[in-house]
């Protein structure tokens, strides 16, 4: 039995940046993947001529943020990004552009004008009381809104904490959106909140893979260390055998011995591959109590080009609540020449039908656009777990350290900051910083 510096449990993309970022540290990483293809619910493949994302995906922070990090310090190979453009607001049928600042949100017309003068108050105390010391980690959005705010206004708060949190507004933490990035140097605490959340046009600094998700996967293995990985598809992780430490992780093909193990799936499950004698109860709880966040993506090829924004769209109206993102817009070669490729995103409630939930969501797009069923080429399905925890107060979260010594967890149920990749990528960071912190690296 060979044994491995690193055995690396999954190849989402929290396993494959954890992968590269330890070979290029110098490690021998064993890669096992329990499906015929790596990448997870970051990837692309071709449909009818048209090449399809796992949902849509805007790539957050590429001036400073963590995937930049990790690009930076370990690919060789790096993936081209072209701007992401503007985030439009579709309610019914107006559209106007999402308000970064307090001048445009001052003039968001969507919203009733008092319902804006009303959140913009009860935003100002929110941060002065954040500046005073007050918790809000465990507060709702919900809970400091003005009471007489309009069922549209209410919507568009919702349709951001699904989007972003991966919950209802009654259930996402108040911090969540406000100590959410690095503040501005030169102002007082929680003016530096107040920018980061109001004045900063928070889609500057985003793109889309050009080629689709696939070429961050792919510039992930061509920036591996010759040699240094080996990745082993259709091999399901059935065991992790340990005491104090892992002593060895069991496929249902063979077993292998790595001094170090990290864990890229969910969480949720670890519990049922540990020995439960190696795990607290508590800890075990916490893991099994986690709540994953589930949506539907519909992509549709178009024969026309009907989504001539440069951007994206939210659309509050939508039952379920939708975000589309037309990506020819950005790439062109990922549909046959003159037709269009748009992903609708829709959140999905805890308990659903799936053939119910689909027309139900197909049935929203062709009320939002009435013209689009006669120019559609192609339409595929895809149901989702595009976070594997919604950060929300009445579930649990995983944790990148466990009461394993040398069992370490990453992906989006172990970090809080950001959000799909980026959040991945805040936990292979953080995963990198234990490690070293642990003498292992």
């Amino acid at each position: 039995m060979k044994k491995n510096d690193v055995i690396v449990i999954g190849s989402g993309i929290s396993g494959l940046l954890t992968a590269l970022a330890l070979s290029r540290e110098g490690k021998h990483v064993l890669i096992l993947e329990k499906e015929d293809h790596i990448g997870g619910v970051c990837r692309s493949y071709e449909v009818d001529g048209y090449r399809v994302d796992t949902g849509p995906h805007a790539i957050t922070r590429l001036e400073n943020g963590p995937l930049k990090e990790l690009m930076d310090k370990y690919f060789t190979v790096v993936p081209q990004f072209v701007p992401f453009g503007k985030y439009y607001v579709r309610i019914g049928s107006e559209i106007k552009t999402f308000p970064w600042s307090i001048n445009a949100w001052l003039t968001f017309s969507l919203l009733p004008m008092t319902d804006r003068l009303l959140l913009m108050r009860a935003l100002f105390n929110t941060l002065y009381l954040l500046n005073a010391g007050k918790d809000f980690s465990n507060i709702p959005l919900s809970e400091i809104l003005p009471d007489k705010v309009s069922i549209t206004t209410r919507r568009f708060l919702d349709w951001l904490c699904y989007f972003m949190v991966g919950t209802s507004i009654d259930n996402a933490p108040i911090s969540r959106f406000i100590d959410n990035k690095i503040h501005h140097p030169h102002v007082v605490p929680y003016v530096g909140k107040l920018y980061d959340l109001f004045i900063t046009e928070g889609a500057k600094d985003q793109g889309y893979p050009k080629g689709g998700l696939q070429s961050i996967v792919n510039s992930i293995l061509a920036s591996f260390p010759k040699g240094e990985v080996e990745i082993r598809t259709n091999e399901k992780v059935t065991k992790i055998e340990c005491g104090e430490r892992v002593e060895r992780v069991v496929t249902d093909e063979d077993s292998y011995e790595g001094e170090m193990v990290v864990y890229s799936g969910f969480s949720s499950n670890l519990p049922h591959l540990v020995d439960c004698d190696c795990l607290p109860l508590a800890y075990s709880q916490n893991l099994l109590s986690i709540k994953k966040v589930r949506s539907l993506t519909i992509w549709l090829g178009l024969t026309k080009k009907i989504f001539t924004k440069y951007g994206s769209e939210m659309w509050i109206d939508s039952d379920p609540y939708a975000w589309v993102i037309p990506t020819t817009n950005y790439d062109p070669t990922l549909a046959p020449r003159g037709n269009q490729l748009v992903g609708f995103a829709f959140t999905l409630p805890g308990e659903y039908n799936a053939s119910t939930i689909k027309k139900k969501a197909f049935g929203s797009i062709v009320n939002n656009i009435p013209d689009i069923e006669k120019h559609i080429d192609m339409i595929h399905y895809q149901e989702l777990i595009p976070e594997k925890a919604s950060w929300g107060l009445n579930s649990g979260f995983g944790d990148v350290r466990t009461p394993i010594k040398n069992l370490y967890c990453v992906g989006t149920d172990t970090e809080k900051r950001s959000a799909g990749v980026n959040r991945s990528a805040y936990s292979v960071l953080k995963c990198l910083d234990i490690m070293k912190s642990d003498g292992n690296l």
